[in-house]
């Protein structure tokens, strides 16, 4: 396509990987938006609808960093773009806001997405500033990790630092977890940098915010439901977490001193906190939203459809806080390996009035892999419910009607086997 002509006053927005909904929003807001993508991402249907939703479609190699680079300043200058943006994911975001600045169309320091991007430099920050102490040790190579364990303590949290999605992630618990961690990160071909830090033992919650002009709104706080060591893979979420009134406010002010410090200026952010004994921890954060269906969580509890919000207030049109008037839960399936024979009551489960979505990646004759990280599982259920004990309900309802048949045994979706429910 060409550049915009001299009657299109749109505001010009050049977006890093935006999803296609990002595309329809910020064009329902008033602006004029040019795609920027690596084909390799994205299926290509997928990237076809975006192709046809943007004003501007640009393939790149974000694998080359001064490729993209080079790519994103003549896009950017021929195509008079008015701002760069990259709320996707996070590998290739610093570029895309060192480039913003280069050009001064930045909504973000590229210093403060480089906060929240590098574990390790989050970690180095939250301890020159004495906020959220957490005992850590940085480890370049593999080779370096069992002893930075060693120093840390048993258990220690192994955290590959350039891996997204719980990818990786592994509680080191004693000396002979050093075979299981190794086969861990072999499966992933990854060498480091890692993050070596004391296990913080207790609930976890993720916050979602909106920053605009610095000020961070809090649009709420989910609940994460994690799976067993030592991987922690999630599955699941809540939202709104049902948190007392004391600990919601110290989480809160814990995330917006974060966000402030890191110099955070505008978008979405999803900070992950742990209420440990001694209070609330930071685990970690993104310049983004959540995943894991999360924005959707926040729509069904409180009508605020968080990704419309960010580029109504990136057009001067902030949205007012939302209050829950209702609780929504996402639980992910994940079924042990084997073969699938027969899949039951997908369809009676779908068909229920509180089930916002279901989605089941397996069919018969399929393999079912196991669940390593967030990309192995296996589907999804999303319910509402008035309050959370209903949610809470609602959601057992749907686990319970769902059975997949694994190597002649019936595996229900709640981690129960056979008619009779006896656990596997």
């Amino acid at each position: 396509m060409t550049a915009p002509g001299p009657t299109d006053d749109r505001p010009r927005l050049l977006m890093v990987m935006p999803y296609r909904q990002f595309v329809r929003k910020a064009q329902a807001e008033g602006f004029w938006v040019g795609a920027v993508w690596d084909p390799r991402l994205e299926s290509p249907d997928y990237l076809d609808d975006v192709r046809a939703l943007a004003d501007l479609f640009v393939p790149a190699d974000f694998r080359d960093a001064e490729l993209l680079r080079r790519t994103l300043h003549e896009v950017a200058q021929e195509h008079r773009a008015t701002l760069i943006y990259h709320i996707g994911r996070e590998e290739t975001m610093v570029t895309a806001y060192e480039v913003a600045e280069d050009l001064h169309t930045e909504l973000n320091p590229a210093a403060a997405i480089r906060l929240l991007t590098d574990k390790s430099a989050m970690r180095d920050l939250l301890a020159r500033r004495g906020l959220s102490p957490v005992s850590y040790e940085a480890a370049p190579t593999r080779q370096e990790v069992p002893d930075a364990v060693e120093r840390i303590g048993y258990p220690a949290v192994v955290k590959p630092t350039a891996l997204a999605g719980s990818r990786g992630v592994f509680l080191w618990q004693q000396a002979r977890d050093r075979a299981a961690w190794t086969a861990l990160v072999d499966r992933y071909g990854y060498d480091g940098p890692f993050l070596v830090e004391e296990y913080l033992r207790g609930p976890e919650y993720s916050v979602e915010t909106l920053s605009r002009d610095g000020r961070h709104q809090v649009v709420g706080i989910t609940e994460k439901l994690l799976g067993p060591p030592p991987l922690f893979v999630e599955v699941g979420h809540v939202h709104p977490a049902p948190l007392p009134q004391d600990r919601r406010r110290a989480v809160e002010e814990l995330t917006t001193e974060f966000l402030t410090t890191c110099g955070y200026r505008f978008g979405p952010a999803h900070t992950e906190v742990i209420w440990t004994p001694n209070g609330p921890r930071i685990v970690e954060s993104q310049a983004r939203l959540g995943g894991d269906r999360i924005p959707r969580l926040v729509e069904l509890a409180t009508g605020l459809d968080i990704e419309q919000a960010i580029f109504a207030a990136l057009a001067d049109r902030p949205a007012e806080p939302a209050e829950p008037t209702a609780t929504a839960i996402v639980r992910f399936f994940t079924f042990p390996p084997g073969r699938v024979d027969e899949i039951h009551g997908l369809e009676t489960a779908a068909r229920l009035a509180h089930v916002d979505e279901l989605s089941l990646r397996l069919r018969p004759g399929d393999t079912v892999p196991a669940v390593v990280d967030s990309k192995s599982r296996h589907g999804h259920v999303i319910v509402f419910g008035a309050s959370p004990e209903e949610a809470r309900a609602r959601c057992a309802e749907v686990l319970a009607a769902i059975e997949v048949v694994i190597d002649d045994t019936p595996v229900r979706a709640d981690g129960r086997a056979g008619a009779l429910g006896t656990p596997v």
